[in-house]
């Protein structure tokens, strides 16, 4: 009687990140509050991605300097509920994360690179150590189900030549000198003059992905667009840069 009661009437589906009721939308209201809520205060680098106060100018102190050779957008800051689901997704080895998280990723696509339109889906390598212990890459699970909601290629073509040390306490020169040359394109007959969408979680100094897009458009990328699900924020205290 139970599952006949259940079959009728089932219950509404529940929201991936907080396991409340949601609507049509992937998560519950109270989650897409937090994750969104950033936008009231902040915007990103038109460069970068990283983000500023609302009021300060169109690009960082860092990009005003050294210009990336991509341009980058994030989900949101590297705070608050979103750290936590990339931790439980990253460390803590929660692969069903993977789909709603990607959705967030098509959010930014849709609504902070109108217009664009990728031919293809890259995801940054994790290097053979890394990958041993994780058993998993997370921007290939993020590239691959973003993949399926675009109706897009995801191709790994990048491959990490060069083991380097956890960056997360580094300073930004010593990351771009740790990181150069650690990628090689396979496959480069499939990037020629395609337009690339590089997929990583977290955006701290854009070192790594910079140096990811260096190898692509080196190969005959045309253009290369980063996407993470976090990024920073400059001026504020670092929790993670």
């Amino acid at each position: 009687m139970k599952g006949i009661f259940s079959w009728l009437f089932p219950s509404p589906p529940s929201c991936p990140f907080c396991g409340r009721s949601r609507g049509n939308f992937f998560c519950c209201d109270c989650c897409w509050e937090e994750l969104s809520s950033w936008r009231r205060d902040l915007h990103p680098c038109s460069l970068c991605g990283r983000l500023l106060p609302l009021g300060e100018g169109k690009l960082c102190p860092f990009c005003e300097k050294a210009p990336p050779p991509f341009i980058a957008r994030a989900a949101g800051p590297y705070r608050g509920l979103l750290k936590e689901l990339i931790w439980e997704f990253k460390y803590r080895g929660r692969r069903s994360l993977a789909f709603p998280l990607s959705q967030l990723l098509g959010q930014v696509l849709f609504r902070d690179l109108k217009g664009y339109r990728p031919d293809l889906l890259v995801p940054v390598p994790l290097s053979s150590q890394r990958l041993k212990v994780r058993s998993f890459n997370q921007a290939e699970l993020l590239a691959s189900s973003l993949a399926l909601s675009l109706g897009l290629p995801v191709e790994p073509l990048l491959l990490r030549v060069k083991d380097t040390p956890p960056l997360v306490d580094l300073s930004p020169r010593t990351r771009k000198q740790l990181v150069q040359g650690a990628f090689r394109v396979e496959g480069k007959r499939r990037l020629e003059g395609r337009k690339i969408l590089l997929i990583d979680d977290v955006f701290t100094t854009g070192a790594t992905v910079g140096a990811c897009a260096e190898a692509l458009l080196l190969s005959g990328a045309a253009e290369v667009i980063v996407l993470t699900l976090a990024t920073g924020i400059i001026n504020s205290p670092p929790s993670f840069l």
